[in-house]
């Protein structure tokens, strides 16, 4: 919950210091270098380490970068920048040994029905945090939200120091340049399993796309709630990110229950695309009071591309291959949107966010059209 509240009240505070919509794509880029350059190794730190300690030591840390930038918040906005990157730098600690403590904390039996809670809570999280920083800082002001996260995260040190102790069973001695040798060998050998597979490179690339537009959007939230809201950015998250929160939930509750079963995937898909498509186009045409629902539509389209890839992925590779595809998934996602995220910021600033809207309506568009004459065809083909 804080991460999405301290991203939301350093991308608002941003904007309107700077009102450029280039700065706060900026800002994501600043959250996304530690994920590129320090992911893998985080991911590899965590099977060597009490991961127990690595979740006390990672939160302890976040809680001491926001508590020292609440004394340091007036000197210079773009101190904000190092912040945001020092913060992500503990989360490529913090995410993978929290995924990997969560399999040693409960009984296998019961599993599915932790991750799906798991999965719930950061849902919630997103739509509590980002949702409602905008209204927390008109309560308590910038200063005393940047307290209340400090104080969250001291809570979640807290929190995990209860933990058992997830000590690695095994230690060798390291060989760090075979360490190395077969992370590169590993990453190599998923690329060409992807490259020669049309059906995991078609959906992947398509994920990849996605992902990209909803960082995308994301970075641009504050020009939109001027824009297109006509509001100040502190309410740009209840405008957007619940009613977008709401309509993915109503989406994913609709795939479980009904459509993933009886329903092919690729036509889920394809109805998704449709879906993201005409609410943007509703969001760049309509009136104004169109545009809650328009965004609601947005999240059940979101929704209904991004599980239904994922699961379909899933489905297809094979159990031995399923670590190589999905372990650097986020990775690759998150270098694939740092481009499209700069570029959105100079369209946003230099035409207008109606005009970036209609950018990426025609991309999804484009990529709708594409499936439907040649999307079978492709993912048959072996390259």
């Amino acid at each position: 919950m804080t991460v999405n509240i301290m991203n939301f009240l350093l991308l608002a505070r941003l904007f309107n210091s700077t009102g450029s919509s280039i700065a706060t794509s900026l800002l994501w880029v600043s959250y996304a270098l530690p994920a590129i350059f320090f992911g893998p190794i985080g991911a590899g730190i965590v099977d060597l380490f009490d991961r127990r300690k690595i979740l006390i030591f990672s939160n302890l840390i976040q809680a001491l970068i926001v508590f020292m930038y609440i004394f340091s918040h007036s000197y210079s906005i773009f101190l904000l920048f190092a912040v945001v990157t020092g913060y992500s730098f503990m989360n490529q600690f913090y995410v993978p040994a929290e995924s990997a403590a969560l399999p040693s904390v409960v009984n296998k039996k019961v599993l599915a029905k932790a991750n799906s809670i798991f999965f719930i809570t950061q849902q919630l999280a997103v739509l509590i945090g980002f949702g409602f920083a905008g209204i927390l800082e008109k309560l308590i002001g910038f200063k005393g939200s940047l307290i209340l996260c400090s104080i969250f995260l001291f809570m979640a040190t807290t929190s995990v120091y209860f933990l058992p102790k997830l000590t690695v069973t095994s230690k060798v001695k390291i060989d760090w340049e075979n360490v190395l040798n077969n992370l590169f060998s590993h990453i190599l050998d998923g690329y060409r399993f992807i490259k020669h597979n049309g059906n995991i490179l078609y959906p992947l690339g398509l994920l990849f796309v996605i992902q990209a537009g909803l960082a995308v959007i994301t970075a641009n939230l504050p020009q939109f709630a001027k824009e297109i809201f006509s509001v100040s950015s502190n309410y740009i998250g209840l405008l957007v990110v619940v009613p977008a929160g709401i309509g993915a939930l109503f989406g994913s509750i609709f795939l479980n229950k009904v459509a993933l079963n009886k329903i092919r995937k690729k036509k889920i898909i394809e109805t998704g695309l449709l879906l993201l498509a005409l609410s943007l186009l509703v969001l760049i045409l309509a009136p104004i009071y169109f545009s809650s629902i328009a965004v609601l539509i947005l999240g059940v389209g979101f929704a209904f591309i991004n599980i239904t890839t994922i699961t379909y992925l899933q489905q297809v590779t094979p159990l031995f291959l399923r670590g190589r595809v999905f372990g650097n998934l986020w990775f690759l996602v998150t270098i694939a949107s740092i481009l499209p995220v700069i570029f959105s910021g100079v369209v946003s600033e230099f035409f207008g966010t109606k005009t970036l809207l209609t950018i990426i309506a025609l991309g999804a568009i484009l990529i709708l059209s594409c499936s439907i004459t040649k999307g079978q065809k492709f993912i048959e083909e072996k390259f």
